[in-house]
């Protein structure tokens, strides 16, 4: 969990975070946060559904996630290492 969260921490967590940093964001985007392992995975199935299947988050990839790393969250979630 800890490369993943990484990862979520590097591509993510601007927008999505009690306090954003991404300009633009005074709050997470329909409040949906990933700042915590609680959160990511509470949040597994969606974040897959977004980043790896329609790969539509983030949007315009403005935090350019690479395909490596929407791998690890596939490898991730498919694993069911989520549940853990």
């Amino acid at each position: 969990l800890a490369e993943l969260k990484a990862v979520i921490d590097r591509r993510c967590t601007s927008c999505h975070s009690a306090k954003p940093t991404q300009e633009g964001f005074q709050t997470a985007p329909k409040g949906f946060r990933l700042d915590s392992e609680r959160l990511i995975r509470a949040n597994a199935a969606f974040v897959y559904l977004q980043v790896v299947t329609q790969k539509i988050m983030p949007p315009g990839n403005i935090t350019e996630m690479t395909d490596d790393e929407r791998a690890l969250v596939k490898r991730w979630f498919e694993s069911g290492s989520f549940r853990r």
